[in-house]
């Protein structure tokens, strides 16, 4: 849509400069109507005022108006007929003359181009007639309604008192002037003749309306004595007004035509504008939706698949209805994801063996650690005759290879996790009885059950024995205490050993980051890294614990199902 708007505007701008071109034209084509109707209207009645002003050297006009008495009556018939004749030549040299009379006082006389009308004198007309007009300026005299030229001889405005022997008059045709102005008038609308000294008005329509109109016009003074053109408002319309005034007519030229039909041409094209602005939105729209359609929804729904392909769900499949690119795409697609589903199963599959070797690896480790240690032991007392401690230690000795070789799960109890532990403390107290104890306190009700992997305290007491109180000679104490929590329980494990500082704490922090196995403390990296395996968090926490010495934190995270998900899953 945005690449079609400069189009949209540049089309706009050329239909705007064609429409102004186009009304440019419209009102030159009615000022030039204008002009020439005027200066056809012009030279007509100014040949007619002309021939008026001859036809006072008029042979038998003269003989009429002066020699009447002594003229017989066949002279005066025949005078009277060729003044006639010349006076019908007068009335066709016009194209708008109605009438060319001669009023004839002398003989009580009127001789009309007309009809043979040789008549009485009408001494009204004559009288409103003879008034002295500037027959080169303002020609036009207007008596019951009808328009005239006269000439009458002598002029009274030169003549003074002295009254005129004859009058020359030719009437104006109105319906011969509205018949004019309607082949210069454009469809729709309006032209009219407007006398200036002389109320008269004359249009193509005659109608009560275009008088109204005019009227208005001469009132709200909407012309004048220039050619002009311009819009004037009339009852909530605007029209186009053109006019033009004739100085030797002393008249005015109106062309007036609304507006609305004036640019009725105009009109259309910008309608169809406008409906080609219509349907070229409608049709883009319809093609921006069929290609939302065709091409934005496929990679819309693409996109979201590749999502759920990054969230770790390769059990889906998407299917396009039609055989073209996209179709082929997502063919494709669907095939990668079989294909990924396949190599994902096989790389969880590999890392759980892994995992799991690495788990059993770690596991045997502890099984032949405490052996050697016990048979020395057990030597000694055998060597000095101690049968009871024998059979007590024989028996937890006995407990104690027992629950390391079990080959059941490799997830117990933690109760029976804490009583192994009891099992190998109290099979060291034979051998430090005197130097360290070990204070259990109850497993909590709610954990006793709990699921945690085997071996994970007992290698921790015994690193305490080995490290933390080796030089201990007397007083020596681990403690062993149990915190449920919501997400994770943990086994705190401390003893008051004095050869740990801060420098020794980093150290061991540092071994339990470090893949390499270090020459101590081998059993806090094995519990450790068999705590990440196993649940992927939690393990040993390190820190120095409130009698000086190392407090172990092993944190067992909990699981739904108690930890019992398989370790794939995880």
């Amino acid at each position: 849509m945005l690449t079609l708007t400069p189009l949209y505007i540049i089309g706009w701008r050329m239909n705007e400069i064609g429409s102004s071109r186009v009304q440019k034209e419209i009102t030159d084509s009615l000022v030039s109507r204008s002009s020439l109707y005027m200066n056809m209207l012009e030279f007509d009645l100014d040949g007619v005022i002309r021939q008026l002003q001859e036809f006072v050297n008029d042979d038998d006009l003269l003989k009429l108006t002066s020699s009447s008495e002594v003229m017989s009556e066949i002279e005066k018939m025949q005078s009277q007929l060729r003044l006639k004749s010349r006076l019908d030549l007068l009335k066709k040299s016009s194209k708008f003359a109605e009438d060319a009379i001669a009023f004839i006082p002398e003989m009580d006389r009127t001789v009309s181009a007309n009809n043979n009308i040789i008549g009485d004198f009408d001494k009204a007309q004559f009288e409103a007639l003879t008034k002295s007009t500037n027959r080169f300026e303002a020609p036009f005299l207007v008596w019951h309604d009808r328009i005239f030229i006269s000439l009458p001889y002598p002029d009274p405005a030169v003549a003074g008192n002295q009254k005129p022997v004859f009058l020359l008059t030719v009437e104006i045709s109105r319906s011969k002037l509205e018949a004019a102005l309607q082949e210069f008038t454009n469809e729709g609308g309006r032209t009219a003749l407007v006398g200036n000294k002389q109320p008269f008005i004359i249009t193509n329509g005659a109608t009560a309306v275009d008088e109204e109109l005019v009227h208005d016009f001469q009132r709200v003074g909407a012309y004048g004595k220039e050619e002009k053109l311009q819009s004037v408002d009339w009852k909530g319309s605007p029209y186009l007004l053109v006019y033009n005034y004739s100085d030797k007519l002393d008249m005015s030229l109106l062309m007036y035509v609304p507006e609305a039909k004036a640019n009725a041409s105009l009109q259309v094209y910008r309608t169809w504008f406008y409906v080609l602005s219509a349907v070229s939105v409608v049709l883009v729209l319809l093609f921006s939706y069929s290609i939302y359609l065709i091409i934005h929804m496929p990679l819309k729904r693409l996109v979201r698949s590749f999502r759920r392909i990054e969230q770790g769900q390769f059990n889906l499949e998407v299917h396009y209805p039609l055989q073209d690119e996209f179709g082929y795409l997502y063919g494709q697609f669907n095939g990668m994801v079989r294909r990924l589903d396949v190599l994902v199963h096989e790389v969880y599959e590999q890392q759980y063996r892994a995992r799991l070797a690495e788990l059993r690896h770690l596991q045997s480790q502890i099984n032949p650690h405490f052996l050697y240690n016990s048979y020395f032991i057990l030597y000694r007392m055998a060597k000095q005759r101690d049968h009871d401690n024998v059979i007590y230690f024989t028996k937890h000795l006995g407990e104690y290879f027992q629950y390391i070789t079990r080959d059941g799960s490799d997830e117990v109890p933690l109760a029976s996790e804490i009583h192994h532990a009891r099992t190998y403390a109290e099979i060291q107290s034979i051998r430090f009885s005197e130097r360290i104890e070990v204070a259990f306190e109850e497993v909590p009700e709610g954990i006793r059950e709990f699921p945690v992997p085997r071996l994970i305290v007992q290698p921790i007491i015994e690193n305490a024995y080995n490290h933390g109180l080796e030089n201990k000679r007397r007083g020596g104490l681990i403690s062993v205490g149990f915190r449920a929590r919501e997400s994770a329980i943990d086994i705190v494990i401390e003893d008051n050993g004095d050869d740990m500082n801060a420098d020794k704490l980093r150290m061991l922090q540092a071994g339990l980051l470090d893949k390499a196995e270090p020459s101590e403390h081998t059993g806090l990296l094995n519990v450790h890294r068999r705590i990440i395996i196993r649940y992927g968090g939690g393990g040993l926490k390190l820190d120095l614990g409130t009698e000086g010495g190392l407090r172990v934190t092993i944190t067992i995270p909990r699981e739904e199902g108690n930890g019992d998900a398989p370790l794939i899953d995880r």
